[in-house]
């Protein structure tokens, strides 16, 4: 992902807050992190910004990583930092919020993945490579398995999306195994 340039349209949707809790040495919840997460995008010529929120590296996830070798101080590693992949690592999970300005499409692609998405604002189109269009909108859910897949916004308003993303294993079908892949 790249930093984003002046010349991307702003999203007119608040920006996001991000709360994190976790533990102090002594066992008390805390918040560990209360910031405005930064938009990304997925490459220079993107016009969408997204918003990593959370990610981890395993499952089941480590909820108390700011207590693991603290040597006395209890410090929480943010590791959306460390990940900006588009999806998580098999076993990992990332959570992000995802801004599309009307008339954008993303590229037809396939991320070893099972995503949990909400439409949150506006509309937007999912596009199959088999020509199937489902129209989603605000409220609608997908539940995104590994398959090949674009998002178009059609409409004259800018659209917000919420996504969970689990690492999964590759597709294997009659023999070829489906990876990773954008065209």
């Amino acid at each position: 992902m790249s930093n984003p340039p002046s010349t991307k349209p702003a999203s007119p949707f608040a920006p996001l807050r991000r709360v994190v809790t976790g533990h102090t040495l002594s066992g008390h919840a805390t918040v560990v992190e209360d910031n405005i997460q930064a938009a990304r995008y997925f490459s220079d010529a993107a016009t969408s910004p997204c918003y990593d929120l959370y990610y981890s590296s395993t499952t089941p996830a480590a909820n108390d990583s700011e207590l693991e070798n603290a040597g006395g101080n209890s410090k929480w590693v943010d590791e959306v930092k460390e990940h900006p992949e588009i999806p998580p690592a098999a076993g990992g999970s990332n959570f992000r919020c995802w801004d599309m300005p009307p008339g954008s499409v993303t590229p037809m692609h396939r991320t070893l993945s099972l995503d949990y998405a909400v439409v949150l604002k506006g509309s937007v189109v999912l596009d199959l490579d088999n020509g199937e269009r489902t129209v989603l909108a605000e409220g609608d859910t997908i539940v995104q398995r590994g398959t090949i897949h674009a998002w178009r916004n059609e409409s004259d308003e800018w659209c917000r999306m919420l996504f969970v993303m689990i690492g999964a294993k590759p597709i294997e079908v009659s023999g070829n195994v489906l990876g990773e892949e954008y065209r």
